[in-house]
């Protein structure tokens, strides 16, 4: 009998593009919902980038987004936890070879050079990093000086402001979003592992 292994294993590869935009229109059925006051001048409608900026400067507890985030990355090493951190981590390696290039932004999406705030895409001073490069014990734990200023991935380290890291972070998706709905991102491997990484912290975020 023919072995079919390595046929089945291809076709059960998910491919993430689809579910991606499929889990941004679920996100972005929240949050016209969730802040229906932008859209509520008759005048005309609120555009997406509303939407988009009102969600990074909101820290209050109205923002599930952001709340969600900061339970997840500052809780306890959890399995959800480590997996998020992990997803994150693997986002940062991904985009590094995707080399994926927004038209609107100076920079390659990476966490070295993160937007936080669009109006100020084209200076350069805007894009921040969120990479942190603390001083190791030999034991393996971050210096005492440095340990509340960092936290740790898997291997790599960001800085402990979580209002940068998910405004930054949250630009970045919506930036990939337009890419793919664009048709500005290659189908190729280095491509789909960005989008698939985007797809696992949304959904975290999200809630599903």
């Amino acid at each position: 009998m023919p072995d079919f292994k390595a046929a089945w294993i291809q076709k059960a590869q998910i491919d993430y593009f689809s579910p991606f935009i499929s889990l941004w229109l679920a996100c972005n059925s929240w949050y016209r919902s969730h802040y229906s006051d932008l859209g509520n001048n008759p005048e005309r409608e609120a555009m997406d980038r509303e939407y988009i900026n009102k969600i990074k400067t909101d820290f209050t507890g109205r923002n599930h987004l952001y709340k969600e985030f900061v339970k997840i990355i500052k809780s306890e090493n959890n399995k959800k936890t480590l997996g998020f951190k992990t997803n994150l981590e693997m986002l940062y390696f991904s985009l590094n070879r995707a080399e994926l290039k927004p038209d609107k932004l100076i920079f390659n999406c990476s966490f070295e050079k993160l937007l936080i705030d669009f109006s100020q895409k084209s200076i350069q001073e805007a894009y921040i990093n969120i990479l942190a490069t603390p001083r190791i014990n030999l034991n393996g734990t971050v210096h005492s000086d440095e340990i509340d200023y960092v936290i740790k991935l898997d291997t790599k380290y960001i800085i402990n402001d979580t209002e940068k890291v998910f405004a930054g972070l949250f630009e970045l998706i919506y930036q990939i979003r337009n890419m793919v709905i664009h048709g500005n991102v290659k189908p190729e491997k280095d491509e789909h592992e960005v989008v698939k990484y985007c797809y696992l912290i949304l959904s975290d975020l999200i809630g599903i």
